[in-house]
């Protein structure tokens, strides 16, 4: 018999060194080897398990770092999207409202018209008077600049108020100093004060008692 093969009752004898080794790592029935290896350049295969993905997120040590990130960018997102609604709503507020801090374009009881605000008296009084109180709100006797403007005041003037219009020598000067152009309005009477009739400027006595017109700019 060939010594080589074992025959019926005679048991092969233990294996050394490198048999042995390859003996230790065999597999039993039912069992796959499976060799993982690493791409050039990369960690052991260790380091290629971190990196998978599976249907619920990254597996291993990556997994709460994608986790934060994606938690981070919702909250952050949520975030813009309840400033910039709340930017809307304030936006709508002033509005809607005005401006909380922002200046109303006249004082109370004055009337806005053009660029000007202009306050017309209830109680007469003679044209000093009239100017001086003016004088006091920061405003002066109504300057008429243009027609458009007579033509409003016309509308307010029927108790014939006092203007800023004096005769000055044998000339009339508004109270601010410019001259006054004859040709741009006509005025009746002989006296030094101008008010406004319903339809044209006339002048009279200073020292009569009447309502008067202030104006000034408007705030902007």
């Amino acid at each position: 018999m060939d010594p080589g093969v074992s025959g019926p009752g005679r048991s092969r004898p233990p294996q050394t060194g490198a048999g042995a080794g390859a003996g230790a790592g065999a597999l039993s029935p039912g069992e796959v080897s499976v060799s993982i290896r690493s791409p050039a350049g990369r960690g052991p295969p260790a380091q290629d398990a971190l990196l998978r993905r599976s249907g619920s997120g990254y597996e291993g040590s990556t997994s709460w770092k994608a986790a934060l990130e994606d938690t981070t960018t919702r909250l952050l997102l949520g975030a813009i999207s309840v400033l910039l609604f709340a930017i809307l709503v304030v936006m709508s507020i002033l509005a809607s409202k005005g401006c909380i801090n922002c200046q109303a374009p006249c004082p109370e009881d004055w009337l806005l018209y053009g660029r000007k605000c202009y306050f017309f008296s209830d109680d007469p009084r003679d044209w000093n008077t009239g100017r001086q109180y003016c004088h006091t709100r920061e405003a002066a006797l109504a300057v008429v600049e243009s027609q458009k403007e007579l033509d409003f005041l016309f509308k307010f003037t029927r108790r014939e108020p006092w203007i800023g219009l004096r005769r000055v020598g044998d000339e009339f000067h508004w109270v601010n100093g410019a001259p006054f152009d004859p040709d741009a309005f006509s005025i009746g009477g002989h006296g030094e004060c101008v008010f406004v009739e319903p339809t044209r400027l006339l002048a009279s006595g200073c020292l009569l008692t009447r309502p008067w017109v202030c104006s000034k700019a408007a705030y902007t």
